[in-house]
């Protein structure tokens, strides 16, 4: 009878227990190693995402199931694979939005009985609404016609924020500022400067980041640098807020990246999309809980962006979505022990190898912690390559010793998956080259 009544009371204090007040702050195309609270020595100070960090969890082993945005984003809202929810390319590149019959983090939030407010203010034309990632927000904001900066997606979120001080919330904010073309944060001086001229360079900088005839790759990544330093500067104006409006220490606040950037690792330098290995789908990922619980620690655990929804309905109290692929933070023990990931397609760019060009030429990787195994489309024959994570962390040489057990036999599964799925024409394709869309993401640098 104790038991029982012991249960009655646990039972109790969760239905009494105040609603959690709820934030996801995502920066675009943000590498682990420009984090400062990953990378202390790295070339990026980020000292607002650093204090968050010490007030968190930092997970060192978090993944993206897939280098592009709408399809990260799209398993960050269902916690459901790309294969799942059938996100598998930005739209524009030929992939599908988010089906309404999906159903989202942000509707749980819409639906439940402590009568939250729901808003997501995004920075990204790759987020705009038809993408269908807009379900369950009472106000989805940006994006509609073109790409804006994070302090005016940062103002226009916090004004709302003030707005709605009486509520509990649920709120989205999305930083786009180190994505690509990072010459715009270029000065005067900086196109003045020595920069080495290496002429071959030329074919590894995609046409949207070039910046005059700029080769030297410590431009771009310089640049690269100031873009993640001034993402940063916009997080730290939505955590003096929060603390302001007195909300920060009962908070649950997620701080991560939809998928990271290769610099000079690959074949296409300053890029993502393309590749499906490490620099790519390796991601920040940084979690405040209420009461600051677990601060400062570190989970060496394998993970994935798709274990975040989850964790916040978990935190939240509020029902599972359906088929969930993630698996709550807060659950103990192995989560994942291997993670499938994926490019996007394969890109209109000579230098690339891969074939076909579009969503049938993406590369696929499976990766445990020890291991990854990755397949390249290539003609005339597809290429398999095993990497030594523990030797090779960056993915960078080739492991001549042989398969990782049982990553192979799932990642068969997979191309044979992907490779039976449909596409439109791809933007370079003559069939797709004259279309209003594809003219205006040209002018936006999305195409190449």
């Amino acid at each position: 009878m104790r038991a029982h009544l012991g249960g009655a009371l646990v039972l109790l204090s969760a239905c009494s227990r105040a609603p959690v007040d709820v934030v996801l702050i995502t920066v675009d195309t943000l590498r682990v190693d420009h984090v400062s609270a990953y990378e202390p020595d790295g070339p990026a100070k980020t000292p607002n995402m650093d204090g968050l960090a010490e007030d968190g969890v930092i997970h060192t082993q978090a993944f993206s199931p897939v280098s592009v945005t709408a399809p990260a984003f799209a398993s960050l809202m269902t916690g459901q694979s790309p294969e799942q929810h059938g996100v598998l390319m930005n739209q524009f590149r030929g992939g599908d939005p988010l089906s309404p019959d999906a159903v989202t983090l942000a509707e749980r939030f819409a639906e439940a009985e402590a009568k939250y407010a729901t808003a997501g203010f995004v920075s990204a034309y790759t987020l705009r609404r038809a993408v269908g990632l807009g379900q369950g927000f009472q106000v989805y904001n940006g994006g509609e016609r073109a790409n804006r900066w994070g302090d005016q997606t940062i103002s226009t979120a916090l004004s709302w924020l003030e707005s709605h001080r009486e509520r509990p919330i649920f709120l989205w904010v999305h930083s786009y500022d180190p994505h690509g073309p990072v010459r715009r944060f270029a000065k005067p001086a900086d196109r003045r400067a020595e920069w080495k001229d290496v002429p071959e360079n030329a074919a590894h900088i995609p046409m949207y980041q070039k910046a005059d005839e700029i080769t030297d790759p410590a431009f771009y990544a310089q640049m690269y640098v100031r873009g993640v330093q001034y993402a940063d500067r916009q997080v730290g104006r939505v955590i003096e807020a929060l603390k302001e409006q007195g909300r920060y220490e009962d908070a649950l606040i997620i701080l991560l990246a939809d998928h990271g950037e290769t610099l000079t690792e690959r074949d296409l330098w300053f890029d993502h999309g393309t590749s499906a290995h490490v620099e790519q789908l390796h991601i920040p990922l940084i979690v405040k809980y209420p009461k600051n619980r677990r601060a400062g620690s570190h989970d060496d655990r394998l993970i994935s962006l798709m274990d975040v929804t989850p964790t916040v309905l978990s935190e939240a109290r509020l029902p599972a979505l359906p088929d969930p692929a993630g698996v709550a933070l807060t659950t103990s023990g192995t989560l994942h022990d291997a993670l499938k990931g994926e490019g996007s397609h394969c890109k209109e760019v000579e230098i690339l190898k891969c074939r076909p060009r579009g969503g049938l030429g993406k590369e696929l990787s499976v990766r445990s912690l020890a291991h990854t195994v990755v397949h390249q489309s290539r003609s005339p024959d597809d290429l398999r390559l095993f990497y030594n994570r523990t030797t090779d962390p960056k993915e960078l040489q080739p492991a001549p010793d042989g398969e990782p057990q049982g990553l192979s036999s799932i990642l068969d599964a997979m191309h044979v998956d992907r490779a039976a799925r449909t596409y439109a024409d791809p933007p370079g394709s003559a069939a797709a080259q004259d279309s209003e869309e594809i003219q205006k993401l040209k002018k936006l640098g999305y195409v190449e």
